[in-house]
């Protein structure tokens, strides 16, 4: 038979017909007439050129040849299904929203994602800010922080803050001073990646040391900053191990004053709901990628909100 003479409408009324094995059924699922429904199976049959239906006072019942050809349209509907959820995933990239500071870990993981991935394209918004109003803003998922506690039905934990003293190398050289205890921070410059210092202050009082001074060093206006500003020598901040994952195994950065603080905060993945196939699929592949389990070596401190 032609392609082009394939009659693709009545082979779907015939679909809905087969799979209720009732015209009234179909119709009501199709929101055609019980009469309209009878007329395109007739049609397909005469197109045929035999029967598809045993008709009885009260019921349908299909015929062998029926039988065999709704298995064939079965299949064939299917796989415009997959067809259509294809190049829906062409032409829609996946929206994502995440601080600025989080991009570090979240581009690796999509660098990887996209080598398996290559049909769903991504599209990636860095922010200031830490929530997403789904209903305001065009996303498809997004990494929130916010209190672990207070984690939604729709957050999925990536990982928890963990904060420690960050110094790279060079600059431990060149101040030719030690950095073993908290004490030992007098000497070095203080990097903060909040406006109200609130990271230093909060993790000396802490550790009950008082003789440093936590007010004096460089602001900078985002956790990723202030991390960057540590890595290349200018001073010391208090950095996220997990965002700083590669930098500490590389050792371009240290960490001597470990163990890592704890403070209740955490990034997670919030997602749409009602978003189409290829959001789930990124939303498992990050998910299945975030080191959301505490550490061993990991204390408590007081919590603090986060910035950028």
């Amino acid at each position: 038979m032609p392609r082009h003479a394939l009659p693709l409408y009545a082979l779907s009324v015939f679909d809905a017909a087969a799979r209720h094995q009732s015209f009234t059924r179909a119709a009501n699922e199709l929101c055609l007439t019980q009469g309209a429904v009878s007329k395109q199976v007739a049609l397909l049959e005469a197109h045929l050129g035999y029967e598809l239906f045993h008709r009885f006072a009260r019921s349908l019942r299909l015929t062998p040849r029926g039988e065999m050809l709704h298995s064939y349209v079965q299949r064939a509907f299917g796989v415009l299904e997959q067809g259509l959820d294809a190049t829906a995933m062409l032409s829609t990239p996946v929206n994502i929203k995440a601080p600025s500071c989080v991009v570090r870990w979240l581009l690796a993981a999509l660098r990887d994602f996209n080598l398996q991935h290559p049909d769903i394209p991504i599209q990636l918004c860095s922010s200031h800010d830490h929530d997403v109003n789904f209903a305001r803003e065009d996303f498809d998922l997004a990494v929130v922080y916010k209190p672990h506690a207070s984690l939604g039905a729709h957050d999925t934990l990536l990982f928890r803050e963990q904060l420690t003293p960050v110094i790279a190398p060079e600059l431990l050289a060149r101040c030719g001073q030690p950095l073993q205890q908290a004490a030992d921070l007098a000497h070095f410059p203080l990097l903060h990646p909040s406006l109200d210092k609130r990271d230093w202050r909060q993790w000396l009082a802490q550790r009950q040391e008082n003789g440093v001074d936590y007010r004096r060093g460089t602001v900078f206006d985002t956790l990723d900053q202030a991390m960057n500003a540590a890595v290349q020598g200018f001073g010391v901040t208090l950095g996220d191990i997990t965002l700083l994952q590669d930098e500490l195994a590389s050792g371009r950065v240290q960490a001597p004053l470990g163990p890592p603080c704890e403070n209740g905060f955490a990034y997670a993945l919030a997602i749409r709901p009602d978003c189409q196939a290829a959001v789930h699929t990124v939303q498992q592949w990050l998910q299945a990628r975030a080191p959301a389990a505490c550490p061993p070596g990991v204390v408590p401190c007081r919590p603090a909100a986060r910035h950028g």
